[in-house]
This record gives C-alpha cells, structure tokens and sequence, in this order.
C-alpha cells in the first residue's frame, strides 16, 4: 500500500459500485474461470484494507503507476454481485467517471495460489481498473505497488452480460448513480444559491432600516438644537460607517466600557449643549432685529418654524416675520 498525499483535496465516487459477479469469465489472457456465488462472497468478506488495499487506477499496471483513489471496502448487493465503496478519490479521476469516459471497469484479482495474496486460498481483490481514456495529468500522486511480479494475477476486463449489445448492468447502476448524485448537487446548489438571495433581501431591507433610523434620529437632534439642518447628510452617513465598526473601549469610573462605536456617537450628539439657544434671542429679534440679523441660517429657521406654528401660518409667512428686522433695524 502506497502513502497518500494528505495535501491533495479528496473526494468520493458514488458509493455500492459493481464489479464482479458469479459466473464463467474469460480473463484478459483468455483462460476461462468459473466463480460461485461462495468464491463472490468469499471476495466480498475477505476484503480487508489493513491487510492489502486495492487501487483504483486507469487501466492494468504491471508495476508502480499513480493511484487515482482506493477501496475503502466490498460488499455483495441484492442481485448477488460484489459492490466497492472508495475513498481518497482525485477529483479530476471522479469528473472523468461522471463524463463516462471510461467505458469499462476491470477487476484485478490475486489467484488464491499467489504468493503475495493475504488471504491465501481464496480470490483477493488486486485493483479496480477503469479502462477507455487517458490518465489525467495530476501532479503529486503517489505511486503504489501491488507487491512484487503480477504474474498468475488475473484481470477480467470484458462487460459481465451475456449480450455485448445491451449496456452493462452494472454501468446503468453506475450511471443511475452518478445522475442521482449530481441530481442532489444541483438541488443544494439552488437550494444555496435561493438561500443566499433571501440574506441579501433581508440585510437589504435592515439596510433600510438602519438608515432611517439614523435620519429620524437626526431629525430629532435637529429639533432639540444639537444639530444643524446642513449637519444632517453628514451625520448619517457617519453614522452608517460606524454602524459596522466594532466596539470601542475606554476607561470610565475605574474601569473600562466597550460600546458600539454609533451608539458611542449618537449619545455623544444627543447630551451635546445645544448648538443654539433661540430664548436669548427671541426678546432682541422682537424689538431692534439686531439679534435676528446675526443670526446662523439654522437659528432663523428654527425661529420661522416656530412663529409659524405660534401664529397658525405658513413657514413662508414665518420666515418673511422673522426676516423682517433685516430691513427695519436702525
């Protein structure tokens, strides 16, 4: 058994493949050989990876060549034929199975006789050859040795169906699985793919959310004065920034708070000292408008809207009361 390159991505064909059945088989020397269902089942059972583990290759090796996956283990299915299930398969290898470029599958067997079979007297699984393509180029394979002369080996190499016109049995299982796996592939892709549609719709939407937040928070600083109308834009998109940030930590009171970096700011703007303070000027814009003329625009704004809802007019009418002392001060 060879050393598999643990830096290699693995994964697995479709698990009860067939290959071998009971039966008079001509191996590929052409010398016939008869398997009752005892030898299929003594196949099966003998199977041991600790002992030998067989390889799944690209046709027959004599000697060490690159080992495209392994039989994890064998079992006999209802129809009485052996089934394998492999691990540590190249992913190039597996593609090349599910695009059928392998027309037939070859059993390598140790005759019962061979020297360097582990379960003397009975048939040992050798290797599993897929043959009817070319190796694909994989760097980093390792090499593997079937443990020395593969002679009086036996390779069986031809379909295991008495009509070479029909498709072999075991490649419509074969392929019936392959469709079934890429079947669920394809139902998981979609399935994430809908799944991943749906989060962005939702972050989305929080989106939204947040930043309207942010702007009726805004809105509300901007009445209570401790922001400007012209500061809005700005203060929300400052506030969306942070909205991701992390917690900041400072040291309060002996020890040390972490908040989250917005809400850090919005307490920050609300405890502001307002930024205006309209009472000491509503007496002076009354009476001289020398007050009023000094004043920022947000501050006249703020004086409008509030004339405006004082005497139940317009803002228009608000604003031209309020502006009134431009042009009347001495």
């Amino acid at each position: 058994m060879s050393q598999k390159d643990p830096s290699n991505k693995l994964t697995s064909l479709p698990g009860k493949i067939e290959i071998f059945r009971a039966g008079q088989h001509t191996d590929d020397a052409g010398n016939v050989h008869n398997f009752t269902e005892a030898d299929v089942a003594d196949i099966a059972t003998g199977y041991d990876p600790k002992l030998r583990e067989a390889a799944l290759c690209i046709g027959h090796p004599a000697h060490n060549l690159p080992a495209y996956g392994w039989v994890n283990s064998l079992g006999i299915n209802d129809a009485g034929r052996v089934v394998m299930d492999t691990h540590q398969v190249q992913p190039q290898f597996a593609e090349m199975v599910d695009r059928k470029l392998f027309k037939k599958r070859s059993a390598s067997f140790y005759t019962p006789d061979h020297p360097n079979n582990p379960t003397p007297g009975k048939w040992y699984l050798r290797h599993v050859a897929f043959l009817g393509a070319q190796p694909p180029a994989i760097a980093g394979l390792a090499d593997f040795s079937e443990g020395g002369d593969p002679a009086n080996t036996v390779c069986f190499s031809e379909p295991l169906t008495t009509n070479q016109q029909e498709q072999d049995p075991m490649d419509k299982e074969l392929q019936a699985q392959l469709d079934a796996a890429n079947a669920a592939r394809e139902a998981a892709e979609e399935a994430a793919k809908e799944a991943n549609d749906r989060l962005a719709q939702f972050a989305e939407a929080a989106k939204r959310d947040r930043l309207a937040g942010f702007s009726n928070f805004c809105e509300a600083q901007i009445k209570a004065g401790t922001l400007l109308p012209k500061e809005k834009d700005a203060a929300v998109a400052v506030l969306e920034t942070l909205a991701d940030s992390k917690e900041v930590s400072f040291a309060e009171g002996g020890a040390t708070k972490a908040v989250p970096a917005v809400d850090f700011l919005k307490d920050l703007i609300a405890r502001a000292k307002p930024v205006v303070n309209f009472g000491e000027h509503a007496a002076g814009a009354a009476s001289s408008g020398q007050a009023t003329k000094d004043m920022t625009d947000a501050q006249v704004d703020k004086l409008a809207r509030e004339h405006a809802a004082k005497h139940s007019v317009s803002y228009a009418e608000g604003l031209k009361a309020v502006t009134a002392s431009f042009t009347t001060a001495a």
